[in-house]
């Protein structure tokens, strides 16, 4: 007999001739399982660290399910009607939370499947790095050959994010390390499923969810295009050259979703699974927004379908435009099978909107306010600092040793109404050289004891010269988040001037409090809040901090 945890995922081999599979839970439901083909295989690691992934022995079946019962599950193979092997498998007690939903208390906010609170918190890990490699012995000749760390670096990211609380990160399956898809649909790469097979035992180990994003192409008859896709017709032999065919022909849909079964039979009903991601910025490619649309509200149900345990959403461009970005975000927001809303935002100073040019936390609020709906959570899915019209990681990064613009787009959304933080984009050309991973912290240690779902909270704004003061007010507690203004990247990295320090900010709050505890940002530690009458007193400080505050 096998033993699990509520929640806990199981992996059963199953007989090579098994064409059925199926799981009996202690409530007598019979539940059939996806059965998929997997290789064991060896990570190995030459001296420069450069990662080489070997395939062990031959292909076998495999299928996995969650518990989401206590009791003995059954689980049964079958040939042609057949049984061929049973296994018992006894569920008792809780391995974590579960998986994430909608809080039906408040759809604002996310919750795992115990009740708990879940607030997304963490950056994008769209995927590992390549390294190319030199073309001999010659200074400065590269090769077109690359390799890359592989797990070594994913470890050190989820276990920098786990140090630091962070609970959630995004990666884009299509990226080179887990693209297991080729150019001709229903073929795919063993290895680079290996590879995804790792990769999320390893955030399952670190309790980090992941947000699984299956596509980022934009042209497949532009080669000359960043995100050039090279697709096969099967039946005629022939290069694919229209994009909107390929999003509005039934025959090309069913063929995707073949095509991403390897990753859903794997991760189907998954607790580590935040969320099945359609595509990165579905608009922005050379094909129509009626027909990206049109695939949308087609692929959300069937992967839900696929995979009704997990959330299911879509991402557009980022929102730095009028008359396009604006409108289309509004319509994204109307397609009622998307589970929640996602806003990407940028410091971008050569964009149309005039708020993306200066102030993080400006354009932080208002990705938000433009985009929140009551019924929905949001979130700020992609954010930083680009150089103009993302033509580049931010010039100033390099010389922002304390994380202001981390600061300044990582803390703003879940103050002005988002269900988690903002999340990050540059983790290796800014967090990680950096090291900026462990200012996660504060947001999370201030959330700990708060039930999101069950405070109504009210997101508002205390005007103040000097700082900016962005609130969650709630039914016992109210959140603060406190930021020097001229703490801010133009000021400090561009034009080199000092921050003045802040000296005896009081902050009146319209309810009776019961105490507050601070946690200080960028390492800061001037001291404890002073309780006033109606609201708390700060020492002096340079950064900031975010305040949480027990209503009586």
């Amino acid at each position: 007999m096998l033993k699990t945890e509520l929640y806990g995922r199981i992996k059963i081999n199953l007989p090579e001739n098994t064409d059925r599979a199926e799981i009996i839970t202690p409530n007598g439901e019979t539940q059939s399982l996806w059965m998929y083909s997997r290789y064991d295989a060896d990570f190995a690691y030459d001296r420069h660290g450069y990662e080489t992934v070997t395939l062990r022995g031959k292909s076998y079946k495999q299928a996995a399910y969650t518990a989401t019962q206590e009791g003995t599950h059954i689980l049964r193979a079958y040939n042609n009607g057949e049984l061929l092997e049973e296994t018992l498998v006894e569920c008792k007690g809780a391995a974590h939370g579960g998986f994430v939903e909608v809080s039906r208390r408040d759809p604002r906010y996310f919750i795992l499947s115990d009740g708990s609170s879940y607030v997304p918190v963490g950056p994008n890990l769209v995927g590992s790095s390549y390294t190319r490699l030199p073309a001999g012995r010659e200074h400065f000749r590269r090769s077109a050959q690359s390799a890359t760390t592989g797990l070594i670096e994913w470890k050190r990211w989820f276990r920098a994010m786990k140090n630091a609380g962070a609970n959630y990160t995004r990666i884009w399956l299509s990226n080179r390390y887990t693209q297991a898809r080729t150019s001709i649909m229903g073929v795919h790469d063993p290895v680079a499923l290996a590879r995804f097979d790792a990769l999320i035992e390893l955030a399952r180990e670190h309790g980090i969810k992941l947000k699984l994003c299956l596509e980022h192409w934009r042209s497949f008859s532009d080669e000359q295009h960043f995100a050039y896709k090279y697709y096969i017709d099967p039946d005629t032999g022939q290069k694919l050259k229209d994009e909107n065919e390929w999003f509005t022909s039934a025959i090309w849909n069913e063929r995707w979703l073949k095509d991403i079964e390897p990753y859903l039979a794997r991760c189907h009903n998954d607790p580590v699974v935040f969320a099945w991601e359609l595509w990165n910025e579905i608009e922005c490619g050379a094909a129509s927004f009626e027909a990206v649309t049109g695939f949308t509200e087609r692929m959300l149900p069937a992967v839900k379908k696929l995979s009704p345990m997990n959330l299911v959403v879509n991402s557009l461009g980022s929102l730095d435009n009028e008359d396009w970005s604006q409108p289309h975000q509004d319509r994204f927001a109307e397609i009622e099978s998307m589970d929640f809303l996602q806003v990407h935002r940028y410091l971008d100073q050569g964009t149309q909107l005039e708020i993306c040019h200066t102030d993080p936390i400006a354009l932080s609020v208002d990705a938000i306010e433009r985009t929140k709906r009551s019924s929905k959570p949001v979130i700020l899915t992609e954010t930083g600092a680009v150089n103009d019209s993302h033509t580049g990681p931010f010039r100033f990064y390099g010389c922002d040793h304390d994380g202001l613009i981390f600061h300044d787009v990582t803390y703003p959304a879940l103050f002005a109404g988002a269900a988690g933080s903002g999340h990050i984009w540059h983790w290796d050309s800014y967090v990680e050289p950096k090291n900026l991973w462990r200012h996660f912290t504060p947001m999370v240690r201030a959330l700990e004891g708060v039930q999101m779902d069950a405070e109504n909270f009210v997101s508002g704004a205390i005007p103040n010269d000097d700082a900016w003061i962005l609130t969650l007010t709630g039914d016992t507690h109210i959140l603060l988040l406190v930021r020097n203004k001229s703490d801010r990247w133009d000021y400090v990295l561009r034009d080199g001037l000092a921050p003045e320090q802040i000296e005896n900010l009081c902050i009146t709050l319209d309810k009776k409090i019961a105490g507050a505890k601070v946690f200080w940002l960028m390492d800061e530690n001037p001291g404890e809040v002073e309780l006033t009458e109606n609201g708390v007193k700060l020492p002096g400080f340079i950064h900031g901090c975010v305040i949480r505050v027990k209503i009586k």
